[in-house]
């Protein structure tokens, strides 16, 4: 007979309080718990209209603070001093490794979370760069309610930033793909091995910038500066694109477009279905930068418009890119979204501009007094009808690397971001769990 949770909780409680003074340590409780029966989480999809609307909400500095969140170990968890959403440590100055700082790379993109696997689904696997552009990367193994284990070095080395990214398909959670100087290649996780299938590896010289559609179909990123790659993991096709101006592709998560951007007002559609491509657009009215991508969309922060500044939604349309303004707030200009949670039409009804996107914004100063998320992560669906607060991050005037970067897993169940701890002299990697329905 399963013994519930809330039962096997009890019974290490009074074997402590029995034991009092005989030493029974923490590890001896989880034992007695396991013995009972596994202590996981049930399967569950997220919902974020369990968590409280935006509404302006301040960071608690004070209660922050208390926790002492800088000087805390790797497996310190806390509960977000506004929206109560647990939030986990994943490293600290000597986990991984020995380090100055450890986090994760740019919001959106690669996938540096993975699905859940295991029981219920509620065990992830995430990158952790120690520190970040050093080209040091390792991974670890997180279970919601639990914490982590399985700190590893990765054997195959990413050739920058970007360059590792976790499959989308639930068939095997456990696989990443890897970007090296010369290839692509297919890495299990779990055996910490490469396992190349069908047409894995692609053998190009390669830059960076990874990552991949729903269906682990088309991977695209970059081969240098101003040239793109489309490549098709399951016909073996390569495809090459260049622009003087180029920056980024971004894939939608569908697998047909491309937006070629130069991260700000000029980009160009690229329709992989018939390799075409529509007009080069340029407007300083329009910001396709720091977008989340999304199934058939974009989403980003207008930064050329006044405080609080827009949220808009980029679509495909006419072998064009379409905006469309979906909310007249957002958490200011230091801002970067990220769509790296994959819905189903049934979660959505069939309606893609019902699809939830993250974002993570860091300013604080006089044009964010009115923004509707201060210093914090968001979600906001993209027709503008809900909007939410997730936690405040507490990075407090970040560099870079210490931006939050705000990422969900591909299945949206856990959300990672780094963070100063209140502008102490480094920075960590933490995740938070996103509440479940």
């Amino acid at each position: 007979m399963r013994v519930p949770a809330s039962r096997r909780l009890r019974v290490c409680l009074r074997l402590a309080v029995a034991a009092a003074g005989s030493c029974l340590t923490s590890l001896h409780c989880l034992a007695i718990e396991e013995a009972a029966g596994p202590r996981v989480e049930p399967d569950g999809r997220p919902d974020p209209t369990l968590l409280p609307h935006a509404a302006r909400q301040a960071p608690n500095v004070i209660a922050y603070a208390a926790l002492n969140v800088v000087n805390r170990p790797a497996g310190f968890s806390y509960s977000d001093p506004v929206t109560g959403v647990k939030v986990w440590k994943v490293t600290s100055s000597s986990v991984p490794i020995a380090n100055s700082s450890a986090g994760h790379d740019y919001s959106d993109g690669p996938n540096e979370v993975s699905l859940g696997w295991g029981i219920n689904h509620n065990t992830y696997t995430i990158l952790i760069g120690a520190p970040q552009g050093e080209m040091k990367y390792y991974l670890v193994d997180f279970t919601r309610g639990v914490g982590f284990t399985n700190y590893r070095r990765l054997t195959v080395q990413p050739a920058h930033d970007l360059g590792v990214s976790f499959s989308n398909l639930a068939s095997q959670p456990q696989i990443a793909y890897i970007l090296t100087t010369t290839q692509i290649v297919r890495y299990n996780t779990a055996t910490m091995q490469v396992e190349n299938t069908g047409t894995f590896p692609l053998n190009h010289d390669l830059q960076g910038w990874l990552q991949h559609d729903r269906n682990d179909g088309w991977f695209v990123g970059l081969v240098d500066d101003t040239t793109a790659f489309a490549w098709n993991s399951q016909t073996n096709q390569l495809l090459t694109h260049e622009e003087s101006w180029l920056n980024e592709p971004r894939l939608e998560r569908d697998g047909r477009y491309i937006a070629l951007t130069n991260s700000n007002s000029t980009f160009r559609l690229w329709d992989l279905a018939s390799n075409t491509f529509g007009p080069t657009q340029s407007s300083n009215q329009y910001w396709l930068g720091h977008n989340a991508n999304l199934r058939g969309q974009w989403v980003t922060t207008d930064v050329n418009a006044t405080a609080p500044f827009d949220l808009d939604r980029y679509t495909p349309s006419g072998g064009e890119i379409v905006r469309t303004r979906i909310f007249n707030n957002s958490a200011g200009t230091g801002v970067h979204h990220s769509g790296n949670w994959v819905q189903s039409d049934a979660e959505l009804g069939g309606d893609l501009n019902r699809q939830w996107s993250f974002f993570s914004g860091v300013d604080d100063n006089a044009y964010t007094a009115a923004a509707l998320w201060k210093q914090a992560i968001g979600v906001v669906r993209s027709d503008g009808s809900d909007a939410r607060l997730l936690v405040h991050h507490y990075s407090t005037k970040p560099d870079y690397y210490a931006d939050p970067f705000a990422q969900p897993s591909p299945d949206g169940r856990v959300v990672i971001f780094n963070s100063n701890m209140l502008g102490s002299a480094r920075y960590d990697l933490f995740v938070a769990e996103m509440p479940l329905r």
